[in-house]
């Protein structure tokens, strides 16, 4: 048994999944059931129940998903205990509060304006109750606890994956994301390499992982890389946009190793810690990912911590064996 399957049963965790839009305009039987008025003499159209699955698994609800001008809307309670989050309900104020690992959420029956992470967020639709329940749209009841989802449309079925929560991805990589941040900081690249993917490792010189722009070195080339002198494209500096051309050990001392990350004083497993003006969307491009994160706040106090810096490292499940798969560096970005 894998440590993932060991965990998977206690903590609803660890499954594939993509973005997928789940409104009317993205599906011919939801674009007719959501137009309106539709006339008595009207055809009928035989409207599903959508089936909602968290990392694989079938929810079981008591109360059923429903579509409101064209979004999935799903009971929060139990989506959220699904996918392993804490409800908590003020009757006083029809508000609800769902809490899993970092993530935070809160939303009012009637309204569309949303918390998440403590930030507003504006809903597509209003939460509304039903029947003493509170429903939500599903993309934001998945999307506000970290996951993702994604729509199959021949079967109605919503997919909903959730990272692991940090204590249990820690638990998983800490021995392995040491070692690799070892083999960076020595610049020991045969280390690094048999810790790495047979498909490769791609690079982000920022947080934003561009999957047209970023450079994958293969497994193979991991260990030569640091040999070749040839400047190659790695994508855009920020702030100009002029190509960022540099050979290996270039963009290792700008965008790898710009500082000793493995002696960071703070990091994070499957827990964003550095942010700034640039979108960090790791998970959503590696969603059964786990993430490390070694982050240093600042290091000059004039700066008032905008000189932040991160390294993340991301591995994925290849075989029975947790490997690297991509390199993240991140700062604050203009």
């Amino acid at each position: 048994m894998t440590i993932k399957s060991k965990f998977a049963g206690v903590l609803g965790l660890g499954v594939l999944i993509s973005c997928g839009g789940l409104y009317a305009g993205e599906h011919p039987v939801l674009a007719q059931a959501a137009s309106a008025p539709i006339s008595a003499a009207a055809v009928s159209v035989t409207v599903k129940t959508p089936i909602v699955k968290v990392n694989g698994i079938k929810l079981s609800l008591t109360d059923t998903p429903y579509l409101k001008q064209g979004r999935v809307m799903v009971p929060l309670r139990g989506v959220a205990e699904g996918m392993g989050a804490a409800v908590t309900w003020n009757k006083a104020t029809l508000t609800a509060t769902v809490a899993r690992g970092v993530h935070k959420a809160r939303m009012t029956a009637g309204s569309t304006a949303a918390f998440k992470d403590g930030n507003p967020v504006t809903l597509d639709v209003p939460a509304e109750l039903r029947n003493g329940r509170i429903y939500i749209p599903l993309r934001f009841s998945a999307e506000s606890m970290g996951g993702t989802v994604s729509w199959n449309a021949s079967t109605w079925t919503a997919s909903i994956a959730m990272p692991l929560i940090p204590s249990a991805a820690k638990l998983i990589i800490q021995t392995t994301a040491d070692a690799a941040v070892a083999a960076l900081k020595n610049e020991d690249w045969s280390a690094l390499a048999a810790l790495s993917s047979q498909q490769g490792v791609r690079f982000s010189p920022y947080g934003y992982v561009n999957t047209a722009s970023d450079r994958v070195l293969s497994h193979s080339s991991l260990t030569t890389a640091p040999l070749d002198n040839t400047a190659y494209l790695w994508g855009s500096f920020d702030g100009t946009g002029d190509p960022i051309l540099l050979n290996f050990a270039g963009y290792y001392d700008r965008f790898i190793y710009s500082s000793d990350f493995a002696a960071a004083p703070q990091i994070g497993y499957n827990m964003s810690i550095g942010t700034g003006n640039t979108i960090n969307n790791a998970h959503n491009i590696y969603p059964n990912a786990i993430v490390v994160e070694y982050h240093y706040a600042g290091f000059d106090p004039q700066y008032a911590g905008m000189d932040w810096q991160s390294l993340r490292l991301v591995f994925e499940e290849e075989g029975s064996q947790w490997v690297l798969v991509g390199i993240i560096h991140d700062q604050w970005t203009i």
